[in-house]
């Protein structure tokens, strides 16, 4: 009886001693928050190169100082971490390293790779990145995912202790540690998305009361979408454990609505948008497409209208069309008039000097045009209409 009662005593004795050294310590202030930061800063720069190049610093640091300016002084409620402001000074340093990568230490450190400053083309999407970043360090999201993390790590340590003293079999007692472990590992991720979807509608609201357009952050997400498709090998560093970039885009959509905004959302989504392009780098022949696919190539024209002004024309018009609902089946030829139109809008006309550039009959090219205007109708219907893709996408966000 006195051995169990010891054997019990001791436990519990062994139990406070081990959950207070394997509990990470965390900062009970801002100025210990700061620290923090700081202390790990110091260390992780002695491990990587930072970029002195004055031109590429300096653009960082002008949109990152306008942005942290307003998180200084525009508190935004948080869904996760604290939203209460603090007078943090950030930092803003560039790093030599290809992968796609930005990353914000507590206390206001913010680091960007040279690999993700190569991939955006706006100050709006550097932005948004920046904004995204900085809303992680004013919502105190670190501090808050490692009080949350000590409370498992407590919940692992008796865990253990119970399997020893307990003298639970060993299979048994793997499968104790298993569980506590999928546990812990789950709500990490858990915590991780409650932080990004967090840091993302803030960085919205940031956005909105700066001069950068918030759909940089929407552009910027699905570049990575993209680029990840066109090559899956391409390093993309911290965003590698990120919920996928199309998955996000719903979510800050709607931050964009409930901060006032009207996003375009086949533009944003880039699903059922028609672009004129050139046909080549440096061209003057130009093309419309949208979903992949090319619409027609306009020529230039007796009168002195080029193709890229026609193009243009076209490829409004085709966006206007999609903007007012017009669906696939309103589509039609009208072969008599050479044209194609959606309800009673002419959307292009094919004319002489489009048949003989491209050796095609009117018919030809009014079919192909059909076709690819065809499939961005319901392209367009399946991302924005679809009730069940809609609801995917709200169960994925």
């Amino acid at each position: 009886m006195k051995r169990a009662r010891l054997s019990h005593v001791l436990m519990l004795c062994l139990a406070a001693s081990l959950t207070a050294v394997i509990s990470p310590s965390y900062p009970d202030s801002y100025q210990d928050e700061e620290k923090m930061g700081r202390e790990y800063a110091e260390r992780m720069e002695k491990t990587m190169n930072i970029v002195d190049d004055q031109t590429v610093v300096e653009r960082v640091e002008r949109i990152g100082d306008k942005l942290a300016k307003i998180a200084g002084e525009y508190e935004v409620h948080a869904s996760y971490g604290d939203s209460k402001i603090a007078p943090f000074k950030y930092r803003f340093k560039v790093v030599d390293d290809p992968d796609v990568n930005a990353f914000a230490l507590p206390g206001g450190y913010i680091y960007v790779n040279k690999g993700l400053l190569e991939m955006v083309e706006s100050d709006d999407e550097l932005a948004g990145v920046l904004a995204h970043e900085i809303a992680h360090i004013a919502h105190h999201h670190t501090t808050k995912i490692i009080k949350e993390q000590s409370k498992l790590d407590k919940y692992m340590a008796l865990i253990a202790l119970v399997g020893i003293f307990g003298k639970v079999r060993g299979s048994d007692f793997n499968n104790l540690l298993l569980g506590a472990q999928m546990l812990k590992v789950g709500s990490a991720s858990s915590h991780t998305m409650e932080a990004e979807r967090d840091a993302d509608r803030t960085a919205v609201a940031y956005m909105v009361k700066s001069s950068y357009k918030p759909d940089g952050l929407l552009a910027f997400m699905q570049k990575l979408d993209r680029k990840q498709a066109e090559n899956p090998t391409l390093p993309l560093g911290i965003y590698k454990d990120h919920p996928s970039p199309y998955r996000r885009v719903g979510a800050v959509m709607n931050a964009m609505v409930a901060e006032g905004l009207a996003p375009n959302v086949r533009k944003i989504r880039g699903v059922a948008y028609a672009q004129a392009v050139p046909i080549s780098e440096g061209s003057s022949q130009f093309k419309v497409i949208i979903c992949d696919r090319e619409v027609c190539t306009p020529a230039p024209l007796a009168d002195g209208t080029t193709s890229k002004d026609r193009a243009e024309v076209i490829a409004k018009k085709i966006n206007n069309m999609l903007d007012s609902g017009i669906s696939a089946r309103t589509i039609t030829e009208n072969t008599a008039q050479s044209a194609l139109v959606a309800g009673n809008i002419e959307i292009l006309k094919v004319e002489p000097e489009d048949r003989q550039a491209q050796k095609n009959s009117n018919e030809e090219l009014l079919a192909q045009a059909k076709s690819a205007l065809n499939r961005a109708a319901w392209a367009d219907w399946l991302s924005n209409e679809c009730v069940a893709v809609q609801e995917l996408a709200g169960a994925s966000d």
